[in-house]
């Protein structure tokens, strides 16, 4: 992963040199679709959010129709010996 996308290397040839940036528009789609179909979310490292209590990135047309978003937890560890009552 580069610091802000997916960076993936696919080494191929066409003849149709003319037609590369469709290509190229055409291959990234279907990444992005595949990925979304199997729940795979593509994620940058800099991509700031907790994934508890988020919704997926993966568009809602790949989601389950029964899909929830995860509910938000949150754990207080007391520390302070004093406070224990235990």
């Amino acid at each position: 992963m580069e610091d802000f996308y997916v960076s993936c290397q696919i080494n191929a040839y066409t003849r149709e040199a003319n037609k590369q940036a469709t290509i190229y528009s055409d291959l990234h789609q279907k990444i992005q679709d595949e990925y979304n179909e199997r729940g795979i979310e593509i994620m940058s490292p800099h991509y700031r959010a907790g994934r508890d209590g988020n919704t997926s990135t993966i568009p809602p047309s790949y989601l389950s129709e029964d899909y929830k978003s995860p509910v938000f937890n949150v754990n207080i560890h007391n520390t302070n010996p004093k406070e224990n009552k235990e």
